[in-house]
């Protein structure tokens, strides 16, 4: 992974995600998804750091597009953040839904957020950004699993 700050960075791809989740996540009132009371400390502080990581990184992966592995990653990115976007719309939509009180439902927008940024790892050809998504993405579902 080579290291080097360019103006055509994946953080362009970060900020789809990020743009989402200030603009909606407001909306996700239910306790289920937004408390942090059923968390221990550690868990909050950990997902918390690796969140930093994960949104900031890509600030240092170039924006590649010229192989196999970027064209993948690429794909991968789109169809991901397609699936995250919609797993969040039937907790907007529909809260009383049988999908949205499944435990499914309820993790869904937990998970869904490793497919845009394996894809970016894959662009940025940078398997460590892969590596602490996968990380943060383990800690954010289970610390959406302690609120169950």
């Amino acid at each position: 992974m080579k290291i080097e700050l360019r103006l055509l960075n994946c953080l362009l791809l970060i900020v789809p995600l990020l743009a989402w989740n200030i603009v909606l996540g407001p909306r996700l009132t239910d306790p289920r998804i937004a408390s942090d009371a059923h968390s221990p400390q550690w868990l909050l502080i950990g997902e918390n750091v690796l969140r930093i990581f994960v949104f900031a990184l890509p600030l240092l992966l170039p924006l590649q597009l010229s192989d196999t592995w970027s064209k993948a990653g690429l794909a991968i990115y789109i169809v991901g953040t397609l699936v995250y976007f919609t797993s969040w719309l039937p907790l907007m939509l529909a809260p009383g839904s049988a999908w949205s009180n499944s435990a499914t439902g309820l993790l869904a927008p937990r998970l869904m957020p490793f497919l845009p940024f394996l894809g970016i790892a894959l662009i940025g050809h940078a398997w460590p950004y892969g590596l602490i998504s996968m990380v943060f993405t383990i800690l954010h579902t289970w610390h959406g699993i302690q609120n169950l």
